[in-house]
């Protein structure tokens, strides 16, 4: 067993994570296990005794969750069905929110099905951090705790998780940006080889210049009303030499 002290301990996986946060999306890491990992690693530090994590959909609602234990898991559900909670207003950009005591009259008004919630399933307060980037809302990290215990150094690693998470998601989306317009680039080059392809054989088919081969290729396309690139796979796979553009025949 390690003689370390425990705040050691931790503070060193919690170092660990942080790398494993930023680099998620690099090891083809999916959201779902990006949030899991963000809920359980933020669990364990010092003064939190749960964490939940939500990323914030197209018309800025919450729409994906991970959570460290079912308490935290059924009091995300309850801000989810009464539209109101601490990670709903991170989401409306109210936040961060640190160390809000569940017990305050404020709260109560402010939240009454969550506060009432939260108390009940033992916590007393409650610190909620957002996901951004580059002022980009990307979701919202929730602290469960006790009033009180959750010191600076504690937040500060909370929200160096949240901010390492944060840029995880970002290189996520600009990975799968360069994705799609590589395979849009691939797509258009591998047109534009087809088109060129079909303009030769039309060019030897109908005894005439590339130019003449291609001003009939895009007319017939615009007639049929067809994509330039399907007409010109067409010719490319039938070597018969037949219809849309038959052959001519040379006078002997």
């Amino acid at each position: 067993m390690s003689t370390e002290p425990l705040d050691t301990i931790r503070s060193q996986e919690l170092a660990a994570n942080l790398l494993a946060l930023v680099d998620a999306p690099a090891r083809g890491e999916s959201e779902e296990h990006l949030l899991r990992r963000l809920a359980r690693v933020t669990a364990l530090v010092p003064g939190v005794e749960a964490a939940a994590c939500s990323l914030i959909g197209p018309e800025g609602t919450p729409w994906r969750m991970a959570a460290s234990d079912e308490r935290t898991r059924r009091l995300e559900c309850v801000q989810a069905e009464s539209r109101m909670g601490p990670r709903l207003d991170i989401s409306r950009g109210k936040g961060p929110l640190a160390n809000i005591p569940m017990s305050h009259p404020h709260s109560r008004i402010r939240w009454p099905r969550f506060t009432s919630r939260a108390l009940s399933e033992g916590f007393t307060a409650v610190t909620a951090l957002p996901l951004t980037h580059r002022d980009r809302p990307l979701g919202a990290l929730d602290l469960y705790h006790q009033h009180g215990r959750l010191e600076p150094s504690g937040l500060r690693w909370a929200r160096l998780l949240a901010d390492a998470t944060a840029v995880g998601l970002a290189h996520r989306d600009v990975l799968r940006d360069a994705l799609v317009r590589g395979d849009q680039l691939q797509s258009a080059l591998n047109s534009r080889v087809v088109i060129e392809q079909a303009k030769g054989i039309l060019a030897e088919r109908l005894d005439c210049d590339l130019q003449e081969a291609f001003e009939r290729l895009r007319g017939h396309a615009r007639a049929k009303r067809m994509k330039l690139a399907a007409l010109a796979a067409l010719i490319v796979g039938d070597p018969s030499g037949s219809s849309p553009f038959p052959r001519r025949h040379r006078a002997s």
